[in-house]
C-alpha cells in the first residue's frame, strides 16, 4: 500500500488540524501496536492512488479530492509545508485549492454528520 505518515493530528474533535511533519518519519508496527488509540486517530496517512480499485475514483479523477475542494472552506492562507505534494493526486488535480483545505482532513473520518463527514461519503448514483 505504500502508506506514509505525513502529519500528526492536533486541534479538537470539532476542529481537527494536521501538524505536518517536516521530515520523513518511520512509525514501525511496534509503535503502532503500543499506541493506546487507533493510529489513524493520531496520524495522517497518505498512500499511493489505487485508481480504479478505489471507490473514490470516478474513472478520471479522485472524487474525494474534488468534494473536499467543493465542500470545505479553506483553513489556511498559504500552502502548508507538505512532504507529499509532489506525488499528491489531490494537488495534481486541484492545485493549491486542495492544500488550503487539507489541514482539516483526518484519516479516520467521523460519522457524525459534520461537514467533513458529509464530504467524505461516497455518493451512490441515485444520490446525485
Amino acid at each position: 500500500m505504500d502508506a506514509k505518515v505525513f502529519g500528526v493530528l492536533e486541534g479538537s474533535a470539532d476542529e481537527p488540524r494536521i501538524a505536518y511533519l517536516r521530515a520523513d518519519a518511520t512509525v514501525g508496527a511496534d509503535v503502532m501496536a503500543a499506541l493506546p488509540v487507533d493510529p489513524v486517530a493520531v496520524f495522517r496517512f497518505s498512500a499511493r492512488c489505487e485508481t480504479s480499485r478505489c471507490a473514490q475514483f470516478d474513472g478520471h479523477t479522485c472524487g474525494l479530492g474534488r468534494r473536499i475542494v467543493e465542500g470545505l472552506a479553506p483553513v489556511v492562507d498559504a500552502l502548508p509545508p507538505c512532504q507529499i505534494r509532489a506525488t499528491c493526486r489531490w494537488y495534481a488535480e486541484n492545485l493549491g485549492a486542495a492544500c488550503l483545505r487539507c489541514p482539516q482532513v483526518v484519516t479516520l473520518v467521523p460519522r457524525d454528520g459534520s461537514r467533513l463527514s458529509r464530504v467524505a461519503q461516497i455518493k451512490a448514483p441515485s444520490d446525485t
